[in-house]
């Protein structure tokens, strides 16, 4: 289990920040995503969103790091160095990249609330793919804790989906 993984904010800390939800749907743990790396943690703290959605947004200002349309994945980092991974779904290698369309390239700039990418949420259903979009904190360590939302339902680039507290 991911220690930095909170449940009430911590009494003390030097800094607050607030990432926007990439997705608009039901807001659901991390061990509802279909894949190991994800339920158990590897990948970070973070949050997961279940929903019928075509749209990942950016839920901060930073740039790309990478765009992964194998994993249906796309990894940034914001202005403040938070680096974070947002996956659709769960195993989609199979599907070699097919209804997954991101027009950015690593390095680039982007705004709170870009589109990020665009997945074909009906076919991927189709084909047995998890409606579950996950967004993890790659690099928490020096955080000292994550908060995820106690709202049962997010808006993408509206409402928060985490709090992190430095």
């Amino acid at each position: 289990m991911n220690t930095k993984q909170l449940q009430y904010p911590p009494d003390s800390f030097a800094k607050q920040f607030i990432t926007l939800s990439p997705f608009t749907g039901q807001v659901a743990s991390l061990t509802d995503v279909n894949d190991p790396f994800f339920q158990k943690g590897f990948m970070g703290p973070g949050a997961a969103i279940s929903s019928n959605s075509n749209i990942v947004v950016s839920p901060f200002a930073g740039k790309v790091l990478s765009v992964s349309p194998l994993d249906y994945a796309i990894d940034i980092q914001s202005t403040a160095g938070l680096k974070c991974k947002i996956k659709y779904g769960g195993d989609t290698t199979h599907l070699n990249g097919a209804q997954f369309v991101s027009s950015l390239k690593p390095g680039e700039q982007i705004k709170p609330k870009q589109v990020l990418f665009t997945v074909n949420a009906a076919w991927l259903k189709q084909r047995g793919v998890n409606n579950t979009c996950a967004l993890t904190l790659l690099n928490a360590q020096a955080l000292i804790g994550v908060l995820p939302t106690h709202q049962k339902f997010v808006e993408a680039g509206e409402d928060t989906l985490l709090t992190l507290y430095l």
